[in-house]
């Protein structure tokens, strides 16, 4: 994915294959599944959670080598501008919202370029009358083949069913003015009784 604010990549190693590569952008990177790596800063094998989230800044180096049996996955999220607004801005807004602003089930890193937050339903999961207001822009990747209806700020089915293949990216621009309007906020549920949603 690619616009002027984002540039999402997918890096995949293959185990034993290496990746170094120099930052130019401030740059989060989020692993897909656990991994054994091999970090150039570590020189050891470490054992790598699912979702961890690592942040890196121009002109730094991430080497790594896939030490596991199986393929690592990695989405890598270059930010291409500064940010739109300050902290105190960020703050302004999540305070000023009609509904809650946890847009996901765990939030995984957050400094002043941006906010990763893990969002995972299981099979059927999901309450409608539980809204997540949205006050910023935000890019959303699904990790696996998903389904995602959507309701309303109060609980009406049919705001949107939204149907991913595994990484699947959308974009969403979000104005100064959602944090007062209820159209901005929506609650979810997996549409996929079989299958878990990330």
């Amino acid at each position: 994915f690619n616009n002027e604010r984002l540039t999402i990549s997918l890096l995949s190693l293959a185990p034993a294959a290496r990746h170094k590569h120099e930052h130019t952008h401030q740059t989060l990177r989020w692993l897909v599944g656990p991994a054994t790596l091999t970090l150039d800063t570590l020189r050891q094998p470490s054992h790598v959670p699912d979702k961890h989230v690592s942040f890196h800044h121009p002109g730094s180096t991430y080497a790594v080598t896939n030490d596991g049996d199986d393929e690592c996955v990695q989405l890598v999220f270059d930010i291409l501008q500064p940010p739109h607004h300050t902290a105190q801005q960020v703050d302004q807004l999540l305070a000023a919202a009609i509904y809650p602003t946890d847009v996901g089930t765990d939030l995984l890193f957050e400094n002043e370029w941006c906010r990763a937050w893990d969002f995972s339903l299981p099979p059927g999961g999901g309450d409608p009358l539980k809204p997540h207001h949205h006050v910023l822009d935000y890019a959303l990747v699904y990790v696996a083949r998903g389904r995602l209806l959507g309701f309303d700020h109060e609980g009406r089915p049919g705001l949107f069913d939204s149907v991913n293949e595994p990484f699947d990216v959308q974009w969403f621009t979000i104005p100064d003015s959602a944090p007062t309007d209820p159209t901005f906020a929506h609650a979810g549920k997996n549409g996929y009784a079989d299958l878990p949603m990330r």
